[in-house]
């Protein structure tokens, strides 16, 4: 499959889940589906902490969902299961619940000071260790990912005509 038809076929599945998808239609899909969301978060003005920012926070996920069709499908092509697509973007939700509680709880009992020295000693720490975590999580869905598809038919349908040993 070329870079085109790659594109066009990612473009036009990019809201469904299910069935397969080669490495090269996932490859030459994901750096284009990966753009998306990266432009919109850099153009959302993060500062406001009007409605805890949901509205925000769900224009990023929503502009993602092309990008995990294809990371699902292309799992799925290898014989994992497709949801694992999710596990590389549980840690930065995780952190975004986090800084949200404590920016309730700084509103709620004292100010900036006391959120400051709360973000300090545990938003600090569970960043790192979402980041560490969020690292390892992605490093081994890529290497799913860049496993050769799973000859025949699977449980999540036909190969799509790429099957290399």
């Amino acid at each position: 499959m070329g870079p085109k038809q790659a594109i066009s076929t990612g473009i036009r599945k990019a809201l469904v889940f299910s069935g397969r998808a080669t490495r090269a239609e996932f490859w030459w899909f994901a750096p284009l589906a990966a753009m998306l969301p990266i432009i919109v978060t850099l153009h959302l003005d993060w500062r406001v902490s009007f409605g805890w920012g949901i509205g925000r926070l769900i224009v990023v996920m929503a502009t993602s969902i092309p990008l995990l069709a294809a990371m699902s499908r292309r799992l799925q092509d290898t014989g994992e299961d497709g949801h694992q697509a999710l596990y590389p973007f549980m840690p930065i939700i995780l952190i975004w619940i986090g800084h949200q509680v404590f920016l309730l709880f700084s509103l709620l009992i004292g100010g900036p000071i006391l959120w400051l020295i709360l973000a300090f000693l545990t938003l600090g720490p569970m960043f790192l260790a979402a980041l560490v975590a969020s690292v390892m999580v992605t490093a081994n869905i890529i290497g799913m990912m860049l496993v050769a598809s799973e000859p025949g038919n699977n449980r999540f349908g036909v190969p799509n005509g790429e099957v290399t040993a």
